[in-house]
């Protein structure tokens, strides 16, 4: 596994890539991207480096202009439940500004009873920006749980950067 650190403004994201050029996860890390770390690691093939300057390239963008799109087949879904893989395409879908209830992702993802089990796929969820949980809140509304550096107040944060990009779009 290759390793890549991205500089945010809510954190630094750690994306680990296989050999086989598949994201297999890309989220909040605590470490440093300062220093000596070289983004890209010096083993890796062209075809992963390339992959690795897309991904940085889409980051940039989502927090620019809150716009994000990535080939999920390009995510390796290795030691995901099927449950969870629904869960997480289902989340991908989920409108820019716009968000869903556990129950109401639950009910896409085929298990209209399955509201604390989504909660479980999104606390699992390997990819938090590309696949956007920080855009499913509790029954009500509310901001519950948060895995990304920051918990709620980063979740908070994001839904509004996207409500702002939004309102600058219309």
């Amino acid at each position: 596994m290759l390793q890549q650190l991205i500089k945010t403004p809510v954190g630094n994201l750690q994306a680990v890539w296989t050999a086989g050029g598949k994201l297999h996860s890309c989220g909040f890390s605590l470490e440093n991207a300062g220093g000596d770390q070289r983004p890209f690691a010096e083993s890796a093939s062209p075809l992963i480096q390339q992959r690795q300057q897309v991904l940085e390239d889409r980051i940039e963008d989502y927090f620019a202009h809150a716009l994000f799109q990535w080939d999920l087949e390009l995510l390796d879904w290795t030691a995901i439940t099927a449950f969870n893989q629904r869960v997480l395409r289902a989340c991908y879908d989920i409108p820019l500004g716009e968000t869903q209830t556990y129950g109401q992702l639950a009910s896409r993802a085929g298990s209209p009873r399955g509201a604390r089990a989504v909660g479980s796929a999104m606390a699992r969820n390997r990819w938090p920006l590309l696949i956007p949980c920080h855009r499913v809140v509790g029954s009500s509304g509310q901001l519950t749980g948060y895995s990304g550096t920051g918990g709620l107040e980063t979740k908070r944060w994001l839904l509004e950067l996207e409500s702002r990009q939004l309102t600058q779009c219309l």
